[in-house]
């Protein structure tokens, strides 16, 4: 149902080195047994194992330990923010909301729905059944918590399939079919009733036994658009996937009314008030399992309108940029020496942020990096659909990512194919929207971008 790559894959993958000299070194050395030699190893290891551990204090040019440890630190500037929007439909959520930021834009986003005909749970909706739009959101909220935001239900003006949605791609709407319409404001779940003549037509598609109903409806029915009043304050996002078993999402519910026994009037053959018998099996009725119709398909017609672009920083969305990173390595001065650890580091710049405290924000907890042989056409397709090569947890106390990028140093330093940018991306694509402005070469010394690189003599 979901991509391949929902950005929850860890580690690194395998790359082909040019027996760099480095491991030359530790072949020879440690047959010697000498002291250092294996002193250097251990902290080879120790690397390998905690590659997000910092190698030295950020900010100092060059370390050189008496045990023969150098960490030399490089200022970093050669980044390049691409403009490459992603998927936005058939994710674990849908991005639902306005909010008007003053610091990252408008975001509008109409949350696209279209119910399924599956039967598994529900064999035939009967006339005098009730059809409800069950809406459940997660808890992540982006904006003003404590407001109410107001929804209006059209039909879609169009057809739309959600594995080719994409953020900045608006899909029409049919304003003047009007569908339906709620309130929502912290809480999780809303069941919102829909207009009849649309629910008959619906019902009609599920009910059918014609053998072209797939394909008739997936080619005619356009689904539900979902558009936020311009004058809410938050985004919030629908759930699609339970992330522990017992999760609600988001779904339509059948409700039947009860039905009348055989003569009518609630007495059994007897004649026997059956509320008032003596049966106890009467008291213990299970209750009916509730009719579920899945979704179908679902997605985001998503738009950001930037008021202007910060005079500092790099700036990134999760749904929107990519930010290309080639470091241009002193390949020379590097291939003289045995590395044991390179990393990148980033940091956040949140100082901004705290101007706009009603404003709350998805925070981003992870950096990942793409490598690509060349740049591909469809840059956010491929990123989308393929594991990242490196991934950084944030260290917290100080907004900082790390990524342990000593696999790819070493292939550009002692490697046959060189050249090949880092690709860096943000957080998971998951429906949920997240950003970052990372401080550049003019942010303070101990937040510039660097590349500290460990080696040993």
């Amino acid at each position: 149902m979901y991509p391949k790559n929902l950005h929850s894959t860890t580690g690194t993958l395998p790359a082909t080195l040019n027996k760099p000299k480095y491991l030359h070194f530790f072949s020879e050395n440690l047959y010697k047994g000498s002291r250092f030699t294996i002193a250097a190893f251990l902290l080879l290891l120790a690397f390998s194992v905690s590659g997000c551990d910092s190698p030295g204090s950020v900010g100092e040019e060059v370390t050189t330990g008496t045990d023969g440890v150098d960490i030399v630190s490089y200022p970093v500037d050669n980044f390049t923010i691409l403009d490459e929007n992603t998927f936005s439909g058939r994710l674990p959520h849908t991005a639902i909301g306005y909010i008007d930021d003053p610091l990252y834009g408008t975001v509008k986003s109409t949350a696209l729905i279209k119910p399924g005909l599956s039967r598994a749970s529900v064999d035939t909706i009967r006339e005098n059944d009730s059809v409800y739009l069950k809406l459940v959101f997660n808890s992540d909220i982006y904006g003003n918590s404590n407001s109410t935001s107001s929804f209006t239900i059209y039909e879609a003006n169009e057809i739309w399939r959600g594995n080719q949605l994409r953020y900045n791609q608006e899909v029409d709407v049919n304003y003047s079919r009007q569908l339906g319409s709620f309130e929502v404001s912290k809480e999780d779940t809303v069941l919102v009733e829909l207009d009849d003549m649309w629910m008959q037509e619906y019902i009609a598609f599920f009910n059918s036994g014609e053998a072209n109903r797939d394909s008739l409806y997936r080619n005619t029915f356009k689904g539900l658009a979902i558009v936020p009043s311009e004058s809410n304050q938050k985004v919030r996002f629908l759930r699609h996937l339970a992330q522990e078993e017992g999760d609600a999402i988001t779904t339509f519910l059948v409700e039947s009314p009860e039905d009348p026994d055989d003569n009518g009037n609630g007495d059994d053959e007897n004649g026997d008030d059956e509320e008032n018998g003596d049966d106890e099996e009467n008291d213990e009725e299970e209750e009916e399992p509730s009719k579920v119709i899945d979704l179908r398909d679902w997605g985001a017609s998503f738009t950001r309108t930037v008021h202007s672009s910060p005079e500092s920083g790099l700036l990134i969305h999760n749904s929107e940029n990519v930010l290309k990173f080639y470091p241009d390595l002193p390949v020379e001065e590097l291939s003289t020496r045995n590395i044991v650890n390179a990393q990148l580091i980033l940091s956040k710049d949140r100082s901004d942020e705290s101007m706009y405290p009603t404003i709350e924000r998805t925070i981003t907890t992870q950096l990942r990096a793409h490598l690509f042989t060349s740049e591909p056409s469809d840059l956010s397709g491929e990123i989308f659909t393929r594991d990242a090569r490196f991934i950084s947890i944030i260290e917290e106390d100080d907004d900082v990512f790390r990524v342990d990028i000593t696999e790819y140093v070493l292939d550009e330093v002692f490697g046959e194919n060189s050249g090949k940018a880092l690709y860096l991306t943000i957080q998971a694509v998951n429906g949920i929207v997240y950003t970052t402005n990372f401080y550049d070469q003019n942010g303070p010394e101990n937040k510039k971008p660097r590349l500290v690189i460990t080696s040993v003599r």
